[in-house]
């Protein structure tokens, strides 16, 4: 499988639309994602195969001053477990790195247990966590990984 990572933008709706149903089950409204997709003070990275052109994972996350907070992490269904999320999260933390990005937050649900040990994998620290943060009531755990820059 031939991947490339791309910078997503406003073309990339549809895809980033039809990947959230698929992945998060739609997590993030048309509008939430048009502003994702469009705001400056985002970094939406996607994966895709070269020869389908199809979007198989995204990334977004905000720039706060020297810190980047990822909001979103996907992944198609049938592509799990084969290292995209890896490549993804790595690119980012490449980026980050140039912009001076002292540090990476994120928040993952206190019962998904595949989500902490890959977050884990990368190097993400559990600091604290959001009570009720998730619809169903469930906890977030908030994690954070420095770049040492």
């Amino acid at each position: 499988m031939n991947l490339t990572i791309i910078q997503l933008g406003i073309m990339h709706l549809n895809d980033c639309l039809d990947l959230d149903q698929k992945s998060l089950e739609g997590l993030w409204s048309k509008s939430l994602w048009e502003r994702e997709l469009t705001d400056p003070k985002r970094i939406c990275l996607g994966i895709k195969e070269l020869e389908t052109k199809k979007l198989l994972g995204l990334c977004s996350s905000w720039l706060v001053l020297d810190e980047l907070h990822i909001t979103s992490i996907a992944v198609d269904p049938i592509h799990q477990r084969k290292g995209l999320g890896k490549i993804l999260i790595s690119d980012l933390i490449k980026r980050s790195k140039s912009l001076q990005i002292k540090r990476l937050f994120l928040e993952v649900k206190e019962n998904n247990k595949p989500a902490k040990a890959f977050y884990n994998s990368m190097g993400f620290k559990r600091v604290g966590n959001r009570s009720n943060f998730y619809k169903d009531g469930s906890d977030a755990l908030i994690l954070i990984k420095e770049t040492n820059i």
